[in-house]
């Protein structure tokens, strides 16, 4: 069935929800990327995980325990492990079952609802109860459990960090913000036990969606009334996901097993998870000392182990979609002339420029990286801003540039963070130096103060990143580079043929057509040098041979948990070593 449009107005919503929660680009894009999964004929029931798959003469390991963490999992103690009042406590999702959750690739689909129908114009959705829906201690989950929780979260007494996140439900905001105090005209009832009636304010065909989000984790209600905060230690907490919580040692450890009373149970192989609290200083070391099997990888790890017999077959990347890219700002000298803005793009040398990433980011074409819809890494495409430093010296001439000279004072400015940032703008300046005579001085801003003077459009030339918000290319063309947004735009440059464009590709609904409109906008974009595209973000991570069952995507990557994608343990299995 042809999956609707979502329209710009609620695609607009959709963002400004995420936003006001603080939840970044890169998570706004994996969150929308369930709206791909819609039709107007609702969801059903979710699939079972698959059962382990052996080679030949491999067999399980008796002991179903995986150890996993470092790398930026469970770098520090969790807060808790209550998401129904703090999206932001770094707890441990895979203790609790939503509505919906997010599959391995990025698509919403049923979880403890079995099957979710929205009316006409999709301003209320009703979702349908597991009946076999059940807590740790054996009581029934119900919709009113998730009537509860919802509420809890919007009740301006919780001071959840998050609570905009359900503003689209009818009254939500008011209830949130004091301006009604009845709780009952908050637009989520239980119509039954395992009925949930959700009534918002208007048309959201998005918001299944974010009922696959963690924001949207139920609490169990006897527990918070009888323990507070404290709700979620392991005495305490009675929860309602694939793993109930055996042990929290504060700052040491985390222990998990399998929840027998949930309704997938059947279908999970591991019995038993131990998450340490590593450091992010400690980097691979625990995962060498044998002290845990599955670890994400930093960059100073990665090319030891990958050049290492023993561990290099472990090693792996996964889907983490970014891109690097310099802003010429068109208002502001050199960049304000067509030669200069075209000799910056035959001058960047992505392939060395990429080597300072230390494997962290490949070279990029266009904005949208391989794998994803709309994607552009075809030879007609790289010839657009090929690297040729004669080429690009050679497109001064008949400036006032010309030999790469007289160059007025230029700042490349870009945000204070990690992520290899900085490194990689240190060598954009160096081959900019190099085959263009340009110097450059690097200003780094605190991100407050960045993103103020990107909006006003204050700076001279920008290195800056966009970790995509859904797969789409509307997300990568329009929500960035958009000449006719009134707000939130990043650079000055404009171009009515390149909007006309993305208008075009946004309003049809065949999807060759609107993919040959973008493809055609990244054209323009780059012959007019809008923008240059310089890399392209990898993430990497490493498991024992013992390790089964970690997801694929459609593009054949492998998926680990993050923030939004955290159904990795479901499906991960242990054999015996060989």
């Amino acid at each position: 069935m042809r999956t609707p449009r979502i329209p710009d107005g609620q695609m607009d919503l959709f963002a400004k929800r995420l936003a006001a929660i603080g939840v970044g680009r890169r998570d706004f894009m994996k969150v929308a990327a369930g709206l791909a999964t819609m039709s107007a004929a609702g969801f059903n029931a979710r699939p079972v995980s698959a059962a382990p798959k052996l080679a030949p003469g491999e067999k399980l390991a008796k002991e179903q325990h995986l150890r996993f963490g470092g790398g930026s999992w469970y770098e520090q103690d969790p807060s808790s492990h209550d998401y129904n009042k703090d999206l932001y406590c770094g707890g441990t999702p895979q203790l609790w079952a939503g509505l919906m959750k997010f599959n391995v690739n990025f698509e919403a689909v049923p979880d403890v609802a079995e099957k979710v129908t929205p009316n006409k114009d999709g301003s209320v959705w009703i979702f349908s109860i597991r009946k076999d829906s059940k807590w740790s201690d054996g009581g029934p989950c119900t919709a009113r459990d998730f009537e509860y929780s919802w509420k809890r979260q919007l009740d301006p007494a919780t001071a959840a960090p998050y609570a905009s996140f359900l503003y689209d439900i009818k009254n939500g905001e008011a209830f949130n913000k004091k301006q009604i105090t009845d709780a009952s005209q908050v637009g989520v009832r239980a119509k039954d036990d395992w009925t949930l009636e959700v009534t918002l304010e208007g048309p959201r065909g998005y918001f299944p969606v974010l009922a696959a989000y963690l924001a949207a984790l139920p609490g169990h209600r006897a527990s918070i009334e009888k323990h507070g905060d404290k709700w979620t230690e392991a005495a305490n907490i009675v929860s309602n996901g694939p793993f109930v919580l055996d042990t929290w040692e504060h700052n040491r450890v985390i222990v998990l097993r399998k929840n027998k009373h949930f309704f997938g149970a059947k279908d999970i192989t591991l019995e038993k998870v131990t998450i340490p609290i590593i450091p992010i200083a400690s980097g691979v070391l625990p995962y060498e000392n044998n002290e845990i099997d599955l670890t994400r990888l930093a960059p100073a790890d990665l090319k030891r182990l990958q050049s290492d017999p023993r561990t290099s077959k472990e090693v792996f990347r996964f889907p983490y979609p970014g891109t690097w890219y310099l802003l010429p700002q068109v208002t502001k000298p050199p960049f304000d002339n067509l030669k200069v803005r075209k000799a910056v793009a035959h001058a960047i040398d992505r392939e060395n420029v990429v080597k300072v990433s230390q494997g962290f980011a490949i070279p990029a074409h266009a904005m949208i990286p391989p794998g994803f819809p709309g994607a552009l890494d075809d030879k007609k495409t790289r010839d657009l801003q090929r690297y040729d430093p004669k080429l690009a010296m050679s497109m001064l001439k008949g400036s006032p540039f010309e030999g790469g000279k007289n160059w007025p004072k230029i700042t490349l400015t870009m945000r204070d963070e990690a992520l290899g940032s900085k490194q990689l703008a240190e060598a954009v300046q160096a081959v900019l130096l190099e085959s263009l005579n340009m110097k450059t001085e690097l200003e780094v801003l605190e991100q407050r103060v960045f993103r103020e003077r990107l909006w006003k459009q204050d700076l001279q030339f920008v290195w800056i990143r966009w970790f995509m918000d859904y797969p789409d290319p509307h997300n990568e063309y329009f929500d960035t580079f958009y000449g006719k947004k009134t707000t939130g735009k990043r650079q000055a440059w404009v171009n009515d043929a390149f909007d006309k464009e993305l208008e075009a590709g946004r309003d049809t609904r065949d999807t060759k057509k609107r993919l040959a409109h973008y493809a055609k906008a990244e054209e323009i974009m780059q012959n007019d040098v809008g923008y240059v595209p310089v890399a392209w973000v990898v993430r990497y991570a490493t498991a024992k041979p013992t390790v089964r069952g970690i997801e694929k995507n459609r593009q054949g990557e492998v998926v680990v948990d993050g923030n939004i994608y955290a159904d990795m343990l479901m499906h991960i299995y242990m054999v015996d070593k060989a």
